[in-house]
């Protein structure tokens, strides 16, 4: 699955498709001493676009024709989120806290600083960032101090710090087995609330690098968080009140804290995983802010849906349905990667793209950074360009197996073919090490495809239904009467629960079984490679993103 996964990413570039209907990209132009990778993006009410610069600065460019970038305030310690209030109240989330600037004589520059929260620890590690804020209706903000990098415990890992101030007290112990990130502060790896009224109350625990923090329109809090140390893959969270999301270092911290109940059978037992898993690779590798379309159609035909830019040169679009109580759903990729995009014009999605922000116009800013080694510095906006292109819509639950709709109406009759569906599900382990192959991985059986009369959506029947799976559904052969390829044909369904409540323990994950040796993600990728391995990854390219160029060929 793994070097399936890497080869499609590859492949798909370099499949030719003639330019149709969809997004254009365009570069931002940014002033020469505006330096730096941009670290965050958003808009004021009044429309003006505010970033923050891993260099710890904040620029401000007025929504009036023709304005000019001006330097809002600098002297930040790596600001990676902001909460844009008006044109001269700007909070930014940095490594020490939420800091409030205000510019109150006028004159286009923060001149009051005011230092929210900071009831967390740092040191000078690295690694050490405050994601964030998210705002809820009452005022409360929410932020998540991220786990330190480390690989050992040792004298010279300690000694790496000698005598420099540190806030909180240094506690080098391990909760569960040692991996490559630890809680060295108070409340690395949480998310904290910061009340309206000046209070602190840790929420959730588990988190390795929470890159992103957003309330739902219906006010839910999710975050992503990115593949590592008992972190299976990447994936959008729902974060609740005392939730744990599986990284065992943040527990020292917990009240009651004991280092001998966090063996991974007992922390898997409390374990939430994602709402939707992004499976590592095919949907990137990193991802960051997640932000909710809702520009009732200003950006084409995903209201309501969920994008979220990724480090790896792609966004990833999602939606989301609640089962049972349960947040789930499906992902696709969106944009990037794709060399000659079929549903794009315009500039080159640029890589180190975590931080997104949607215009009071409609259109999706991503700004991107170089910061973390193979990313670009920049800033993109994304604008629909009012034509409706043919993607996969959606992803629903169905009584029996999942529902798919589709931007435009196809043939009946093709729909109507159960070959023309394939489904597959994996799951992932839950363990220490760095990441999991997909395990589990099995043919889910179509035994009947229902289409709607108009052709735009069609339900999809299994032999078989579980939960606990993330589902991987593919619709190469596809097409339009009039010829048009669906851009993306691939999709992933996170089934965390059935209508009936079933919801197995450890969400989409298990335990590596007594004698089963459990390899990390990067063993299964480089133990993959024999010829019958690359010829099994090569049919299912072919199968996912050729045939249809073929069949599209033979009617030209």
């Amino acid at each position: 699955m793994k070097l399936r996964a890497i080869l499609v990413a590859w492949l798909v570039a370099l499949v030719p498709s003639a330019a149709r209907a969809g997004y254009v990209i365009e570069n931002v132009a940014l002033p020469a001493e505006l330096r730096g990778g941009i670290a965050a993006v958003a808009f004021t009410p009044g429309g003006s676009v505010v970033v923050a610069t891993r260099l710890g600065e904040v620029w401000l460019r007025s929504a009036a024709e023709g304005s000019a970038w001006r330097r809002f305030a600098g002297g930040l310690d790596e600001p990676m989120g902001l909460i844009a209030e008006s044109e001269s109240v700007i909070l930014a989330a940095h490594r020490p806290e939420v800091l409030r600037m205000a510019d109150t004589d006028g004159d286009g520059r923060a001149d009051t600083f005011e230092a929210i929260g900071g009831r967390w620890g740092q040191s000078i590690n690295y690694h050490e960032f405050l994601f964030g804020p998210a705002r809820d209706a009452a005022g409360n903000l929410f932020v998540a101090p991220s786990l330190d990098s480390t690989t050992s415990s040792d004298a010279a890992h300690k000694a790496a710090y000698p005598g420099l101030p540190t806030r909180g007290r240094r506690d080098f112990s391990f909760n569960g087995e040692v991996t490559g990130h630890n809680s060295e502060t108070p409340w690395r790896g949480w998310i904290v609330r910061l009340g309206a009224d000046g209070s602190f109350e840790p929420w959730a625990s588990g988190f390795r690098q929470a890159n992103g923090l957003t309330f739902s329109p219906g006010g839910e809090l999710f975050a992503t968080d990115n593949q590592g140390d008992y972190k299976a893959s990447t994936g959008l969270l729902h974060i609740a009140r005392g939730d744990f999301h599986g990284h065992a270092a943040s527990l020292k911290w917990e009240a009651g804290s004991n280092p001998e109940n966090a063996t991974p059978a007992a922390l898997w037992q409390r374990l939430k995983t994602p709402a939707v898993v992004f499976p590592h690779g095919p949907m990137g590798t990193s991802p960051g802010q997640p932000v909710w379309d809702l520009t009732g159609g200003r950006f084409g035909p995903f209201t309501g849906q969920v994008f979220t830019g990724d480090y790896s040169r792609l966004v990833v679009r999602a939606s989301l349905e609640r089962i049972a109580g349960v947040w789930q759903g499906a992902c696709f990729p969106f944009l990037g990667r794709n060399e000659a995009a079929p549903h794009v014009t315009g500039a080159r999605l640029k890589g180190g793209g975590t931080r997104a922000a949607f215009a009071p116009d409609g259109s999706l800013w991503i700004a991107c950074t170089a910061g973390w080694g193979a990313g670009e510095d920049g800033l993109q906006r994304i604008r629909w360009d009012g034509r409706a292109g043919l993607e996969i819509r959606d992803i629903k639950l169905a009584p029996r197996g999942l529902r798919v709709s589709f931007t435009r109406p196809l043939p009946v009759a093709e729909l109507a073919r159960p070959a023309a569906y394939e489904v597959n599900r994996f799951r992932y382990y839950y363990q220490s090490k760095y990441g999991s192959p997909p395990v589990d991985e099995a043919r889910v059986a179509v035994i009947a495809a229902r289409p709607a009369p108009d052709g735009t959506s069609v339900e999809l029947e299994f032999g078989e239904l579980v939960a606990g799976f993330i589902h991987e559904v593919s619709v190469p052969t596809l097409q339009a009467a009039d010829g048009e390829r669906i851009a993306n044909p691939l999709g992933y369904y996170t089934v965390n629960a059935l209508p009936d409540g079933t919801r197995p323990v450890g969400g989409t994950t298990r335990l590596p079984r007594p004698g089963e040796t459990a390899m990390t993600a990067r063993d299964a990728a480089n133990k993959g490679t024999s010829r019958e391995a690359l010829f099994a990854a090569g049919e299912k390219i072919y199968r996912a993103y050729c045939v249809g160029c073929q069949i599209g060929r033979a009617h030209v």
